[in-house]
Order: structure tokens, then sequence, then C-alpha cells
């Protein structure tokens, strides 16, 4: 029944609203670190642009987990979108009017960031609203693809090209994107069984329910490991991805559009990860997958 169950008109907008936001997403990750480039040269401010756009999945991941289950999600995903509408927007201008200075590009992707957390999160949970649990999985596999084709292959190489024709470019599509993206998530009906969490009653306080999801974490064995895990591999991570821009430009001598498909490149590993992983973790287990994997790494 599962195979042959409809996804619904309601997840095809969310589905084109996830493609249309991640290919102006996608054209900003090329773009912004050759914008951080052009306005600085300092390593530690070019590292501090990376660091303000992750800085709010840091801070803000639990405290929005607790809020997303007291709002509307729907309302949630359209009032982020447009507030990242009008942050890119507003970069898009300042970038056109030479009037774009690092700390103001640090403050607003400082909000983007904010609004990232809370939209990611939110849809993760707003998707078993419109679609029905058999067709949950196939779902979210659909929107994984689209948001990785979008993003890496159509998104990257653009954004990079874009930024060569004009700097302001790739950050008025994507501030355009983020507003179409709000228009489509606003045209999907909700179902009328399902009850709007607006009208939930409360029955704990914020703090009350944030200490409880926390001690939930930490006092799971295998979710706290996995957590501790992630945590310090996105860090490494992070070290090399926040100057990657200046080492390109310095060491390998790329700039430009060659940027935007150099990322493009690098993006390819994830897909053959993605389609190897599970046959992987079948042959030898997840557990010494994961083991040979972070070798790897």
């Amino acid at each position: 029944m599962a195979a042959s169950e409809k996804l619904g008109s309601n997840f095809w907008r969310q589905l084109v609203a996830t493609g249309v936001s991640n290919i102006g997403d996608g054209m900003v990750h090329a773009a912004a670190p050759l914008l951080t480039l052009s306005l600085t040269d300092d390593p530690r401010l070019i590292a501090g642009v990376s660091f303000s756009s992750m800085l709010p999945w840091l801070v803000l991941t639990l405290p929005a987990g607790v809020y997303i289950d007291r709002f509307n999600r729907q309302r949630l995903m359209i009032a982020a979108n447009v507030i990242r509408a009008a942050l890119y927007a507003l970069i898009a201008v300042a970038a056109a009017t030479d009037s774009l200075n690092i700390w103001t590009f640090m403050l607003v992707l400082l909000g983007v960031g904010a609004c990232e957390v809370i939209f990611d999160m939110t849809a993760q949970a707003f998707l078993p609203q419109i679609v029905s649990n058999n067709v949950l999985e196939r779902a979210n596999g659909r929107l994984t693809i689209v948001e990785t084709i979008c993003n890496n292959f159509i998104g990257l190489p653009l954004g990079a090209i874009a930024f060569v024709v004009a700097a302001s470019i790739p950050f008025g599509v994507n501030g355009a994107s983020f507003g179409l993206a709000a228009v489509l998530v606003f045209s999907i009906k909700i179902p009328k069984p399902l009850i709007d969490t607006d009208s939930l009653p409360t029955r704990n306080s914020f703090r009350s329910d944030f200490k409880e999801g926390f001690s939930w974490l930490w006092n799971n064995h295998l979710i706290r490991t996995l957590a501790i895990m992630l945590g310090v591999t996105n860090m490494a991570v992070m070290f090399g991805d926040a100057i990657f821009v200046k080492y390109a430009a310095d060491e390998l001598g790329v700039t430009g559009s060659g940027y935007g498909f150099l990322l493009s490149l690098m993006a390819i590993g994830s897909i053959i990860g993605g389609f190897l992983g599970e046959r992987i973790s079948k042959q030898l287990g997840v557990g010494l997958a994961l083991i040979i994997s972070y070798a790897i790494f």
C-alpha cells in the first residue's frame, strides 16, 4: 500500500519550496566566503564569519526544540523564511552600494543562522503533518535528494558565477527564493483532523521542558555518545571550512567561479556516501562502519 500511496499536493508544495530555497542557499554558500574575502584578508575575521553563521546551532538547538512544540509549525516556517528573505535583501543592497562591512555581515548572518535553526528543526516535525506514516520515509528521501542536488550541484556553481558578475546577485536571489518558499509553505493546507498546536494547553514551563529534554539526552548512552561524536566532528570540519576560501585563493589560486565548482566537486563525496552508506553498514555492521568512517576522516 505504501508503494502506491500518493504523497499529495501538500508534499509537492513543500518539495518545491525546499528546492527553490536550497538553490538560493547554495548560491550564498559559495558567494558568502568570496564576499568575506573581498571585505577582509584577516583569517580571524574570515573564521568569525563562519562562526557567526554556526553559533545559533550551538546555542539555540535545544531551546528551539522546546518552542517548536508550543507553536504552529507552519507559521514558524513562514516567519523564518520571511525574516531570512529580508536579511538577505539587506545584504544584497549593502553589497550593491558598497556599504557593507565585515561586522554588519557577521551580525546579519547571525540572524540568518537563528532563522535556519528554527526552520530546519520545524520542517522535520512538520513533514509528518502533511504525509502519512506509510510514505514518510519516501518523502524524507525525496526531500534529501532535492536538497542535495539543488544546494550542492546547482546553487554552488551558480552562486560563484553570479558573484563574479555582481556580489549582490547571489544574496538577492536567495532573498527572493526564501520569499517564494514562504508563499509555498503558506499555501499548504493542513488536514482538519490535525490539531493546531497553538490551541493546546502548555502543561510545563519552558524551563521544565528544557531540563527534561536535556536530561533525556544526557541519560541516553547511545544518543549522548552520538551527540558528542557529531559535535567533535562538526568542530573539526569547521576548523577547515572557516578559512578554506583563503586557502583556496592563496594556495590553490582558485577564486570566483572556480571556487563554486570546487565546492561542488567536494560535495560529490556526500552523494557517494549516501548511496553506499546503507550497503556498507549492512555488510560490516553499523558500529564498525562508523569506526572506519571516523578513521578515514
